[in-house]
């Protein structure tokens, strides 16, 4: 067996087990310095009006302009496999907003 490899694996191990620790006592450690969703009214606005543009005529026309790229990078290339990142990002531009507002918002 490769010493060079073995030893990598082995700094690999130690640096995932020290990760997992930290990330265990602060868990427990600090749960009351957690504020997630409290406040913010701020941001209100911004997030309403991102929120209607992705949904609304600006987020179709960006998810149709990102298939018509995707179709013609298709082409271009002569594998459909092309087109998959362009369709991605649009379907991804118009859902994401109805995601986020579910997870944000959801009630433990």
């Amino acid at each position: 067996m490769n010493t060079t490899l073995s030893c990598a694996a082995t700094r690999r191990r130690m640096l995932l087990g020290t990760l997992v620790a930290v990330l265990a006592i602060a868990s427990v450690a600090l749960p009351g310095v957690s504020m997630a969703g409290t406040g913010g009214t701020e941001f209100n606005s911004a997030y309403t009006t991102i929120t209607a543009w992705l949904q609304g005529d600006l987020g179709r026309l960006i998810a149709a302009s990102l298939l018509v790229v995707g179709l013609v990078m298709g082409v271009v290339r002569q594998s459909i496999m092309a087109a998959v990142p362009a369709i991605a990002c649009g379907l991804v531009a118009t859902v994401a907003p109805t995601i986020i507002g579910a997870v944000v918002t959801a009630v433990i």
